[in-house]
């Protein structure tokens, strides 16, 4: 295995401070050898996770983001913190929508569940952890069974938002 590469930012949770997360994440991604499809897959789950903690977790108001990425061969292990909103996505109904039922939206967790393995959602005091990996392959879960993603950098709510 070749040396992991980590990337952590946090800014506020503005959709013009999400593409600049999206495009730092994109120069990290493209810096590595990432399959393309593991390229595109992550930026597509960013986006929806990103929007939805923006326009769900904060609604209205500002708040914090803050993401870990961790290189790890062929597959991104990424881990996102907010302190928005209580939203627990692992209990969301992740089946495919009905095109006919819906106006606009409703597959970014279809989408996000299709293209992530090892989804895990908890509620660390008052801030929600998303955790999961976005493969470019298809990727066996039981290889990363002995290395459990961690999100490693301390989230601070005074830190100053970028």
């Amino acid at each position: 295995m070749s040396d992991k590469r980590m990337l952590a930012l946090q800014s506020s949770s503005s959709l013009l401070k999400i593409r600049e997360i999206l495009e730092s994440v994109d120069a990290f991604v493209k810096a590595g050898a990432a399959h393309p499809q593991l390229h595109d897959d992550l930026a597509l789950v960013l986006a929806e996770v990103l929007s939805n903690i923006a326009r769900h977790g904060y609604g209205h108001d500002q708040g914090r983001i803050y993401i870990q990425l961790t290189d790890a061969d062929q597959c991104m292990k990424c881990c996102v913190r907010d302190f928005g909103a209580p939203f627990n996505p692992i209990l969301q109904d992740h089946s495919a929508p009905i095109p006919d039922n819906l106006c606009e939206g409703g597959y970014g967790w279809f989408l996000i569940s299709s293209l992530t393995r090892d989804l895990v959602y908890t509620r660390d005091g008052d801030q929600n952890v998303l955790e999961f990996t976005v493969a470019g392959l298809p990727l066996d879960s039981a290889d990363f069974q002995d290395d459990p993603m961690q999100c490693e950098t301390p989230v601070n709510p005074a830190a100053p938002i970028a």
